[in-house]
């Protein structure tokens, strides 16, 4: 029987790690995350100075319903962008994967399709999910396309699901992939880290 224990864990890739979120990334992160455009789908906006940076790490830390990751890149060691862990319930053995977001240089490369290899991984082999779900703005097509490419599940639209960026009232769609899928979806993704 699982515990569905989620704890902070490193998750090592080839391309890419993925570590606890901490202050020591702030820098990095801010460095890659100043891009509004690269924002314009998260609840918040991009960072504006380093503080902004180590608030946001310190807010995502504060949430005990989440665990937040760095993601590294393994080639030249730095930190690339971010994922979580949330809407985590041990009750129903399902989790989200979300937060996520990655400088623009490493946009459509294997680092993202890796995390969540390794991710889903963790989830399925180790904590004993039957359900890892991902929800997405409706606007943001090239998220909902990412999702779809890694095997998920579209499910539906929660409509004005969420107050994001000026006042906007978000539709959500949401996609999961469940623990009879997993085998399938490790197979495709696998052969995706593969050929990166």
């Amino acid at each position: 029987m699982y515990s569905m224990n989620v704890q902070p864990v490193t998750l090592d890739g080839r391309a890419v790690r993925l570590v606890p979120l901490a202050q020591e990334h702030a820098q990095g992160l801010y460095n890659r995350g100043r891009e509004q455009a690269d924002w314009a789908y998260m609840p918040r906006a991009c960072f504006v100075d380093l503080a902004d940076a180590r608030q946001w790490i310190d807010e995502a830390l504060a949430r005990a319903d989440h665990v937040p990751f760095a993601v590294i890149e393994t080639h030249k060691n730095r930190p690339v962008g971010s994922t979580r862990y949330l809407n985590i319930r041990p009750e129903h053995r399902s989790l989200e994967i979300g937060w996520t977001w990655l400088g623009r240089e490493w946009q459509r490369t294997a680092v993202n399709t890796e995390a969540k290899y390794l991710l889903l991984a963790h989830a399925f082999e180790r904590l004993g999910c039957v359900r890892v779900e991902f929800k997405t703005d409706a606007r943001n097509k090239r998220s909902q396309r990412a999702i779809e490419r890694i095997g998920a599940t579209r499910e539906g639209v929660l409509r004005q699901h969420m107050i994001v960026q000026d006042n906007y009232l978000r539709d959500s769609v949401y996609y999961s992939v469940l623990d009879s899928e997993w085998p399938r979806v490790k197979e495709h993704l696998g052969a995706l880290v593969a050929r990166a």
